[in-house]
């Protein structure tokens, strides 16, 4: 009997057994968008965890050790420092612990910190307010709130989110994997791993935030065009 094992969402009523299911559940508004389109990261994310059958997709698993997963759920919510709610690409549990994974083939890791602070939204207070925030990951990695400008938002927001979601969880470990998908026609994304690169650097590879080591690791996965 096939146990299903991958959703989107944060529930288990929105079931994945296509990778096109990953379309269907999307806003109508993001459908025919960017967000689902092959040689764009949530279209390859998908194919590359339908077809791992009920476990890890293999460059993931040989960074964890082992391909056993109990499920995986596609835009997971997660509330983060400063109130807001962040949806990372999909959220992979294991028997012990729990995995943020950041899908990319060249889309950026979204904006610098130096650039996400000044997003006003329409409120004049933002600006203060995501300062606020920042100090907080500084104080968390223990560097320096200027050192953090220069870095690309998502990663620190991921890194957040593993370990929010671990903690919840009652989970014991934590990993961030950019699960990159390089074309083998393509010389690949150096501007995402320099950025990525740039931020273990900075915050080591296995930095403690809400009291959780989280692993951060790349997962190269070759993608015939």
């Amino acid at each position: 009997m096939h146990v299903m094992k991958l959703f989107f969402g944060p529930g288990t009523s929105q079931p994945i057994s296509l990778a096109t299911d990953v379309q269907k559940y999307l806003p109508d508004d993001k459908k025919y968008q960017y967000q689902y389109q092959d040689e764009y990261s949530m279209a390859e994310a998908a194919k590359s965890w339908v077809s791992a059958d009920g476990h890890l997709p293999k460059p993931i698993a040989a960074i964890i050790g082992n391909k056993e997963l109990n499920s995986a759920h596609f835009e997971f919510p997660t509330k983060v420092w400063g109130g807001g709610t962040a949806m990372t690409d999909i959220m992979a549990f294991l028997p012990n612990g729990v995995i943020a994974v950041e899908a990319k083939v060249d889309e950026p890791f979204d904006n610098l910190v130096s650039v996400w602070i000044d997003i006003k939204k329409d409120n004049p207070k933002s600006p203060d307010h995501r300062k606020g925030v920042i100090r907080q990951y500084a104080t968390a990695f223990g560097v320096a709130y200027e050192s953090l400008l220069s870095i690309r938002y998502q990663l620190l927001q991921r890194t957040l989110c593993a370990a929010i979601t671990a903690n919840d969880k009652g989970l014991s470990k934590a990993w961030l994997i950019v699960q990159h998908f390089g074309y083998a026609s393509g010389d690949g994304d150096q501007t995402n791993l320099s950025d990525f690169n740039r931020f273990v650097a900075l915050v080591g590879s296995v930095p403690v935030i809400e009291g959780v080591p989280v692993q951060i690791a790349w997962a190269e996965h070759r993608v015939e065009s």
